[in-house]
């Protein structure tokens, strides 16, 4: 018989995955041609301001997000596949996955401070893949709270639809990864203010940390799942 795991260890989780996405989308926009890797709707809508300057090359990022997103969700939905409840080794996983992205980021800014068209549609690339693939792994922890890590429109919706039926069941995790996602850019900002290359490093040092608050068992019997 599954235990429920522990709330606020899955609130704690929740808001350190959003900090990342933070950060990572901060860097992503700041450093690879002000596009979003995290915001898929966000990139959509700037694909649409066709007077914005270098817009091909804008479409071309968005487009490149977009594709690597989407694929890395339904990898990592493959990989952490639906179950009874949530399966932690195989979310956790996914999570290593995603901090491996974020540090291949890195080492793709380390090549080269101001990269050509190749090398920066490549790191837009392994950005969004490390957004999308945590995007899955979070809602596959999620279960019904409606917290989304990497965008908090959908989060911002529930919380307030809940308000108005008069419940604030998971009001506080969705405030705190609201908050989180925004004191992740911040924090990013901050940072990139120093050393470009520290923004996915704040992305993969949250991770890094929500990995260590992630649940570790999914039976009453304490043995871990597959």
């Amino acid at each position: 018989m599954r235990a429920a795991p522990s709330s606020t260890r899955l609130a704690v989780t929740a808001a350190l995955l959003s900090f990342a996405a933070g950060a990572g989308d901060a860097f992503a926009f700041v450093e690879l041609g002000g596009v979003f890797t995290a915001n898929m709707t966000g990139s959509l809508v700037l694909s649409g301001l066709t007077g914005r300057p270098g817009y091909g090359a804008l479409v071309a990022g968005a487009a490149t997000a977009l594709a690597a997103f989407l694929a890395a969700v339904y990898a990592a939905s493959r990989a952490a596949p639906k179950g009874p409840g949530p399966r932690w080794g195989r979310i956790r996983a996914v999570l290593v996955a995603v901090v491996v992205l974020d540090l291949a980021v890195l080492v793709l800014k380390s090549v080269s401070p101001a990269p050509g068209t190749a090398l920066r549609l490549l790191t837009l690339a392994a950005s969004a893949a490390a957004m999308g693939s945590q995007t899955a792994a979070a809602r596959r922890a999620a279960g019904g709270s409606g917290v989304t890590t990497t965008f908090v429109t959908g989060t911002l919706t529930s919380l307030a639809q809940d308000a108005a039926d008069g419940s604030s069941r998971h009001a506080a995790v969705r405030v705190g990864a609201a908050v989180m996602l925004l004191l992740g850019a911040l924090t990013a900002s901050g940072a990139m203010a120093v050393d470009a290359r520290l923004g996915p490093a704040v992305a993969a040092a949250g991770t890094t940390v929500a990995l260590l608050a992630l649940p570790r068992r999914a039976h009453r019997t304490g043995s871990p799942d597959p």
